[in-house]
């Protein structure tokens, strides 16, 4: 059963200042890595990950007890 009714309601609406405005457009026009930081895909990368795994030592062998 509903006991309580809401009888009005607001109808202000936030509005932004002409800096804020700006700023969040400057935001929206910028790339995302350089907001954000987020690392970007670079090609090359790849090879020296794979060079760097071909090149690494490989780990010991356990010798027999026998």
């Amino acid at each position: 059963m509903l006991t309580h009714c809401r009888t009005h309601q607001t109808t202000t609406t936030p509005t932004a200042t002409r800096v804020e405005a700006d700023t969040l457009a400057s935001l929206m026009v910028e790339d995302e890595a350089v907001v954000s930081d987020a690392p970007t895909y670079s090609p090359e990368a790849l090879g020296l990950l794979l060079l760097a795994l071909l090149l690494s030592p490989k780990p010991p062998k356990e010798k027999s007890t026998r």
